[in-house]
């Protein structure tokens, strides 16, 4: 009935108070600082000092949009939320900043992006929500300049190996292994790539790797008793960070990678 209840607000009223504005959750917004404090040096290696042209695929209310625009370069941010895209205004607005929003889904990112356009494309927490995610990752290579950045997050297996041990579901837990998207333990479709994979993947779509980082860790408690039954889920888990009762779990993989350079360059 409480869904039932937000649907109907959402649809009629044009509201939703349990909206989660990224840019203002405690949470989310440390993440964002992890994102931040590994995107700046990259834009400093890369462009020196320059105002760049950034594209925010997938900007939610602004986390990094808004501090990269605060930093003086062009902003345009698209989400398919137009409650994300209001909070998005209201922020860049109190702020008396200028940045070009966008209410649309990235699968049909080529009505408002031409491609070679943007020196910078950032794509955090969306793709592995999505079943073409191969498909809008080309786009979004598409999208760079020569030379350009790409920066997107992704789910390792590690994410729901901890999440359906923490909950009770070692079985679940152990689904994950041997593939790389379908029903994940936390429900519904998600898709999830190890360091290698996306490497590889990278590599298919013609970018130099620059960085590859675990970030917005999470500790799972894990009884020993779950992981009996399951000696390859030790194994993977094998190594990684420890509490007393449980491992330090990484939520995404943030990748930084490069277009080639012009040829003239």
């Amino acid at each position: 009935m409480a869904q039932l209840l937000r649907k109907l607000r959402r649809a009629v009223l044009n509201t939703d108070p349990s909206f989660c504005d990224m840019h203002e959750d405690a949470r989310a917004s440390r993440a964002a600082e992890e994102y931040l404090a590994l995107i700046r040096p990259q834009l400093q290696q890369a462009f020196g000092g320059r105002t760049l042209a950034i594209l925010d695929a997938g900007c939610q209310a602004g986390r990094l949009l808004i501090p990269l625009a605060q930093d003086g370069h062009r902003l345009m941010g698209i989400d398919a939320s137009i409650f994300a895209l209001r909070r998005a205004r209201q922020h860049a607005r109190e702020r008396g900043l200028r940045v070009r929003l966008q209410r649309g889904n990235l699968t049909d990112l080529r009505r408002w992006v031409a491609p070679n356009s943007f020196d910078v494309v950032i794509c955090a927490e969306v793709l592995y929500l999505c079943r073409n995610y191969r498909d809008i990752l080309k786009r979004l290579v598409e999208s760079l300049k020569p030379g350009g950045l790409l920066v997107a997050s992704h789910r390792p297996p590690l994410h729901y190996i901890g999440y359906g041990l923490h909950h009770g579901d070692p079985a679940g837990a152990a689904g994950v292994l041997g593939r790389s998207e379908g029903n994940s333990p936390e429900g519904g479709y998600h898709n999830w790539q190890t360091e290698a994979e996306l490497r590889a993947l990278y590599h298919e779509l013609g970018l130099r790797v620059l960085d590859c980082r675990a970030i917005d860790h999470v500790e799972r408690r894990i009884p020993s008793a779950r992981l009996v039954e399951f000696p390859s889920l030790q194994q993977t888990l094998a190594g990684g960070p420890r509490t007393d009762d449980g491992w330090i779990i990484p939520s995404y993989l943030l990748m930084i990678a490069q277009t080639a350079p012009a040829a003239h360059a």
